[in-house]
């Protein structure tokens, strides 16, 4: 459908202008909080109405004036005697301007074939009957269950039935043939979300040409809501992402075509998370995912504060779907994988190929192709294999490690396999590997070397790979082999990890000391935050500090008793925060201590200060 909507919002896009001329009929708007989608809503609401359709924007405050209580207070419209019949005009007209949806019920007032439908969803749906009463002069809207009382809608309904109604009654009504709908899931359970989507692909189409039909624009926080089928589907979800402008697909090449197309159908709600994200993680399993979301968490990172969380998707070649997909719509983001993506699944020449990977493999001088880089690491790893492979045959290895490294290689029929588990037994018998290919030490430096690199530069690309091979060997509960790890194994290690984390209180640097590469991994892909408290009590502590010390000066200070009397220093608001322990005069002046709260401070620290303590400069972390 041919609509040309240029949209500018300088100070949220950095400068930049959104522009798209080719719209579906069902188009989604996705994205955080601030990024300027209900703005966007606004000015695309003038655009479409300027280019012949007859639009209906509906905004997040849609049900103002039909809540259940009586806010004189704060400004609401009152509609608790209904809508009076004098104002159905000023009720339309207010609707249009705020995006108010009031005036659906003078809708089913005045249009039977919409009541019709109406009352036959929620009489099948809820088991209601529904009835419009004109009394005094006011249209009042009423429910009544079966063999029930009636009752008024607005004082004793809950918020879903009404925003059902109100939006199913726009739907229904053909005065409207576009409709935009801030946050349509509000108030409303998955089931009926996908209810009012279900409705709204039945009567999606393109209005010019066929006026039984309705174009959608719907802005959506909500998982469900993003009902993506198809590559045209995909094509109008616009993402909106913090300082960017939005985004969306427009073209793609027959091989991006194909892939994409692949991984629709497995798209489930889990997944859709990532374009509400700034920059998700996309991890191979649910295992992965579980305990990198349990660690954050366990630690006080709060990751959605940065728009970062994890999402599993089954698979280094699922991850490279994502990766694809994630790049056409300029989402930053990351992926953890196991060590062995540096070798085999569509992942790798996806990575091989970034410009960012590009940029830095050429800074470093490694190659002009790194794809041929990596071939040359390969060979390098296949030329020592085949010097193990010969001093197993021989017998010569009497050492037990090399004897179960050694094994374990000639089980494997893929060279991948062989060259991963090669690298893995670097990392856990360097020594050994190295008295046993003593006169290859410049083969494994070599390796060893090239290793790091391609670490470093598939984490330029958003690539983090876990260098002991995969994350059960990350996991001090996994004590089995770490070439081949049976999902067994995994489950138990799982289970014992994520059981030693809930019943420990585990300190930050337990958790540095316990899970090293994982902790700068998840940190660094992330960038999650914590909150600081120490920080702002080191703030309030440090105001009444100067205030206690200006008290002191002038005298009014004697004792510990006389504190209370002083009301300069506030001891009703801080005493909610720290005890007074301790205060003592001496000959240049005094020294006070105080106890932390527990309500703020789970350790109950102790402060120490004295007149000469710089008030501004105190800091709580140097206690």
């Amino acid at each position: 459908m041919e609509l040309q909507v240029n949209i500018s919002l300088p100070y949220l896009w950095n400068g930049q202008s959104f522009q798209k001329n080719e719209w579906g009929y069902l188009n989604f708007l996705v994205g955080q909080n601030g990024t300027g989608k209900t703005l966007f809503a606004e000015q695309l609401n003038q655009q479409c109405q300027t280019q012949g359709l007859n639009t209906r924007y509906l905004s997040a405050e849609r049900l103002s004036g039909l809540e259940k209580g009586l806010y004189n207070l704060f400004g609401y419209s009152q509609l608790e005697k209904g809508l009076d019949i004098s104002l159905f005009t000023n009720y339309k007209n207010n609707g249009l301007v705020y995006g108010l949806s009031a005036d659906a019920f003078i809708t089913l007032k005045e249009k039977l074939e919409v009541r019709i439908r109406i009352e036959a969803t929620i009489s099948q749906l809820f088991g209601r009957r529904f009835r419009l009463s004109e009394q005094g002069g006011y249209l009042k809207p009423f429910l009544r269950k079966t063999q029930g009382e009636e009752y008024a809608l607005r004082e004793n309904e809950c918020h879903g039935l009404k925003e059902l109604i109100t939006l199913l009654t726009f739907l229904y009504d053909n005065q409207y043939n576009c409709l935009i709908i801030d946050e349509p899931e509000l108030h409303l359970h998955p089931q009926f979300q996908s209810l009012f989507l279900q409705e709204i692909r039945s009567i999606a189409g393109d209005p010019r040409k066929d006026t039984s039909k309705k174009c959608f624009f719907l802005i959506t926080h909500s998982p469900y809501f993003v009902d993506i089928k198809t590559i045209h589907d995909l094509k109008n979800c616009i993402v909106f992402q913090p300082d960017k402008c939005p985004t969306y697909i427009d073209h793609l090449d027959s091989d991006d075509e194909y892939k994409i197309t692949r991984l629709l159908p497995r798209l489930n709600t889990h997944h859709k998370q990532f374009l509400f994200a700034s920059s998700p993680i996309f991890v191979e399993g649910y295992l992965d995912q579980q305990i990198f979301a349990l660690i954050q968490e366990q630690r006080g990172r709060i990751m959605g504060a940065s728009g970062s969380c994890f999402i599993d998707v089954g698979g280094k070649d699922e991850l490279a779907l994502f990766f694809r997909l994630c790049k056409k719509l300029n989402i930053d983001a990351r992926f953890i994988a196991d060590l062995d993506a540096l070798f085999e699944g569509s992942l790798k020449p996806l990575v091989t190929k970034d410009s960012r990977c590009g940029s830095y493999a050429q800074n470093e001088g490694l190659a002009s192709d790194l794809d041929k880089y990596i071939g040359q690491f390969e060979q390098k790893i296949t030329e020592l294999l085949q010097i193990v492979t010969l001093k197993c045959k021989e017998g010569s290895l009497v050492d037990d490690k090399l004897d179960i490294f050694s094994k374990k290689i000639n089980d494997q029929q893929k060279d991948n396999k062989k060259r991963y588990i090669f690298l893995v037994g670097l990392k856990y018998i360097g020594d050994e590997i190295d008295t046993l290919l003593t006169q290859k030490q410049d083969d494994i430096n070599f390796i060893k070397s090239s290793l790091q690199k391609l670490i470093t530069a598939f984490k330029k690309a958003g690539v983090y790979l876990i260098t002991k091979g995969e994350l059960e060997n990350c996991l001090p509960s996994y004590t089995g082999n770490p070439y081949v790890i049976s999902d067994k194994d995994k489950t138990a290690a799982f289970d014992s990890e994520k059981n030693y984390i809930l019943s420990n209180d585990l300190t930050e640097e337990m958790f540095h000391l316990r899970y090293p590469e994982l902790i700068n991994i998840l940190d660094e892909a992330s960038e999650s935050n914590e909150i600081n408290m120490d920080l702002y009590i080191s703030y309030a502590i440090g105001d009444w500090i100067h205030k206690f010390q200006s008290a002191f000066t002038r005298g009014d200070i004697l004792d510990k008793d006389s504190l209370v009397k002083i009301s300069i220093l506030e001891l009703e608001d801080y005493s909610r925060i720290f005890d007074i322990v301790d205060f003592n005069k001496n000959t240049d002046g005094f020294i006070c201590k105080l106890r932390l709260k527990k309500i703020i401070d789970l350790k109950e620290r102790e402060i120490k200060f004295n007149n000469k303590t710089v008030a501004a400069n105190f800091q709580l972390s140097e206690i």
